[in-house]
């Protein structure tokens, strides 16, 4: 009987795996889990299998939604722990000189305030980088407001010049100066030398005439290849305006023969949002504070309007659509009725 029974019982194995087969190579039975997406694997190739199909980097997601009847005490401290870090951090942030200053045109002092309001009278967005940028810090650009006139910081970049590319600031350029009359002390035959003048020579021998005036474009698709190209003959806030400046303008004066290497903006792209230009200039009376200048719209208004427009298409267009109510009227319902009306004034 010892002998019937003990066949008839089942054979006893070894203990279930925890874990079960691997997922990887389902040859084996799994020893680990990667912590953040739960894979179950047997060694350190199908671990390594893992991360490179899956692209894991196997690091737990502090942040991962657990629902409240699976959240344990180890889920807590582990949220607990990760407010203390990011507490720390921002308390590192705040005595870091170098990160404190993270947003822009926040809390702007009264002169940059004053400054950024006249450009835009005068159509010019003007912005300002964060304290800690050495672009914001080397910036000498101001506003007068006694004579109501900007003196702007300007970069000059001459990259034909020989040997190599030379760079030359003006710290103080007033707006109601034409481009040439900045440009003659660098490029007019009668020029004063002055350090690093030797290496413009080939600049003055072609004058004016041969160079073109190219404007570094800010806050335009692909702006690091873009220019905007100036007209020497008007003022610099003329040339300024409807352009976005970042602190102060950067200048190119390019030979022509070598501007193809130049991605300018033509005019037909610069104002690709307006259906219609205005050739004629509207006069303005100049006096002691006020300077004869051209606005030309922004380009984000004029993406506004042309968005406002195309929003008034579309709801003509479903006002169109609509049922037409056909018992009281001769055919046309009431609001087409005051749209013909007001049509036809």
């Amino acid at each position: 009987m010892s002998s019937a029974s003990s066949d008839s019982e089942p054979e006893t194995t070894g203990p279930v795996p925890r874990l079960g087969p691997c997922e990887v190579c389902a040859a084996n039975e799994a020893l680990y889990t990667c912590p953040k997406c739960e894979v179950k694997t047997c060694c350190l190739n199908c671990v390594r299998i893992h991360k490179m199909e899956l692209k894991c980097d196997g690091i737990r997601d502090r942040t991962k939604f657990i629902r409240v009847k699976d959240f344990t005490d180890r889920d807590l401290l582990s949220d607990y722990r990760l407010l203390e870090e990011c507490a720390r951090f921002v308390y590192g942030v705040k005595r870091d000189e170098k990160k404190r200053f993270t947003r822009i045109d926040k809390d702007l002092p009264i002169h940059l305030f004053k400054l950024k309001m006249a450009a835009r009278d005068r159509g010019i967005a003007l912005q300002f980088l964060a304290q800690n940028f050495t672009r914001h810090s080397i910036n000498t650009t101001r506003y007068n407001y006694k004579t109501n006139i900007i003196s702007w910081r300007v970069e000059w970049i001459f990259p034909n010049a020989e040997p190599h590319v030379i760079k030359f600031v003006d710290e103080k350029c007033l707006e109601t100066k034409r481009m040439s009359e900045l440009l003659d002390k660098y490029l007019g035959l009668d020029a004063e030398p002055f350090e690093g003048s030797k290496a413009l020579t080939y600049y003055k021998s072609v004058g004016f005439s041969g160079v073109k005036v190219l404007l570094r474009a800010e806050k335009v698709k692909g702006c690091a290849q873009k220019f905007f190209e100036l007209d020497p003959s008007e003022s610099l806030a003329e040339n300024l305006s409807g352009k976005c400046i970042v602190e102060f303008p950067i200048v190119f004066v390019v030979l022509k023969d070598h501007a193809y290497n130049f991605d300018i903006i033509t005019p037909d792209e610069e104002f690709e949002y307006e259906e219609s230009k205005n050739t004629e200039k509207e006069p303005v009376i100049a006096n002691n504070n006020q300077m004869n200048r051209r606005k030309r719209p922004l380009l984000t208004e004029k993406v506004a309007i042309e968005k406002q427009k195309q929003i008034e298409k579309e709801i003509k267009e479903d006002k169109k659509k609509k049922a037409k109510n056909l018992l009281f009227t001769t055919g046309y319902s009431s609001e087409e009725s005051i749209e013909l009306s007001g049509d036809e004034k």
